[in-house]
């Protein structure tokens, strides 16, 4: 909030002190500053306090001034800012972001895959140059923003087929969203906009959405079914989440064929599932809600995987059920005492296991039978080999249908880096990293001096 239209101050402002009182559980506390809470960012006597706390501010930092320019401009400078993220094949087309030189904001690009008959391969590397397939700006958040004193962009999601984008907005930085829909190749927008949202959002098929809305206290409650073409007042409520203890949350399967609804509380986290082809069915339980017990779901082929974790398994174990009787549930991994499960990534013929073992940071990858098959016990998993003794990794978004396993890696001596690693083979190609400027380098050696 700007200061510029306030005379500076050469002492705080104070704060008036209105007593509040707020029950809970049979306990009263009293806030002698909630009358500061305005959701509408519009009260005058809140405005004008910030104002002056602002002009208060600028007068004790104004003989830093050129501190502020010095360190900003080292920090701009450990940047490089005309850059693209590693791109993502999915299906035809490589998708990526652009960042420019001078701009705050990223280009979502694509471009499409020069011979999208082939493969998946850890060697393939998107064409660039005059005889590469052309790029496309799907959309430029620098054009979008200028607008806007604030800008935001959470969720951004094609749809199955390629044709159309869902993304959510934010212009107020008060993470209410608006969530748009556009035509990929023209930008032209289809249907009417949800508003009141949160950044959540996930495609039921070709022409449909989910998303989730909040309640008064930006507790996210209701999750929604809306049709391509419909009015936001005609769409479905799959869920309402009444206890203000509970939260929603919202993401797809690794195949797109389930989406997956979890409601979740400190120590409890129950999941719904959705049928991607028949979003008109609604969300069927899949885990119920039983105090202490946290579950996170995904899918493939004929079964769901389900880890758990309790105050018993506090370090989870992994489940597999079959998808036409979930209630015959068989341990794929047990819980052990001395090994987290921190998360997993399924693929159509492999199962990836992030782990935590003496403080160190494990891949597990495991061939799974073809779908169909009985799945009642795993073969001997393969570690996946890293240089250097300690290190951090994390999965990163990777092609359901094939044996290439995206993740990002860093170290002390190595930047943070994304590989294409290939799950058949054990072969890893780098496809990222980010440069250390040498800015970063000289500011380093300043401070070892």
């Amino acid at each position: 909030m700007s200061a510029s239209t306030t005379p500076a101050l050469k002492t705080p402002p104070v704060t008036e002190k209105v007593k509040h009182e707020m029950e809970m559980f049979g306990d009263v506390r009293i806030d002698n500053y909630y009358w500061l809470r305005d959701d509408s960012r519009s009260n005058p006597k809140i405005l004008s306090l910030l104002h002056k706390e602002n002009a208060y501010t600028d007068f004790v930092r104004s003989g830093t001034k050129h501190l502020e320019e010095e360190i900003y401009a080292e920090i701009r400078g450990r940047i490089k800012e005309d850059d693209i993220s590693a791109p993502i094949r999915r299906g035809s087309y490589y998708y990526y972001s652009r960042t420019l030189e001078g701009k705050e904001y990223v280009q979502h690009c694509r471009r499409p895959v020069a011979d999208d008959g082939a493969p998946p391969s850890v060697h393939d590397n998107m064409q660039i140059g005059p005889d590469a397939p052309p790029e496309h700006v799907i959309l430029d958040e620098n054009v979008k923003a200028q607008k806007h004193a604030y800008y935001n962009i959470s969720a951004f999601k094609v749809n199955p087929n390629n044709k159309l984008v869902a993304y959510s907005e934010d212009i107020k930085g008060d993470e209410i969203y608006t969530i748009y829909v556009i035509d990929v190749e023209t930008q032209t927008p289809v249907g009417k906009p949800l508003v009141g949202v949160t950044s959540h959002l996930e495609w039921a098929g070709e022409e449909a959405l989910t998303y989730i809305t909040m309640d008064e206290i930006l507790r996210p409650d209701k999750v929604w079914l809306h049709v391509l073409g419909t009015d936001q007042s005609d769409d479905s409520c799959l869920y309402h989440e009444k206890d203000n203890m509970f939260s929603l949350d919202l993401e797809a399967s690794e195949s797109k064929k389930f989406l997956f609804v979890a409601s979740e509380s400190k120590i409890t986290r129950f999941v719904f599932y959705l049928d991607t082809s028949k979003p008109e069915n609604g969300l069927m339980l899949l885990t119920p809600r039983l105090d202490g017990i946290d579950t996170s779901v995904s899918h493939r082929g004929s079964h769901f995987f389900i880890r758990r974790r309790s105050e018993e398994i506090f370090n989870s174990e992994l489940l597999v059920c079959p998808l036409d009787n979930i209630s015959a549930t068989t341990v794929l991994l047990p819980h052990r005492v001395s090994v987290k499960i921190r998360d997993i990534q399924l693929f159509s013929d492999h199962l990836v296991v992030y782990e935590r073992e003496n403080g160190l940071l494990r891949v597990i990858i495991y061939c799974l039978p073809a779908v169909g098959e009985p799945l009642e016990r795993l073969q001997d998993g393969r570690a996946v080999d890293f240089v250097d003794p300690i290190y951090s990794v994390d999965p990163s978004e990777s092609q359901f249908s094939s044996s290439i396993l995206r993740f990002s890696y860093s170290s002390m001596k190595t930047p943070t880096s994304v590989y294409d690693y290939d799950m058949n083979t054990g072969i890893s190609i780098l496809k990222k990293i980010e440069l250390v400027s040498e800015v970063s380098i000289m500011s380093s050696i300043s401070h070892c001096m």
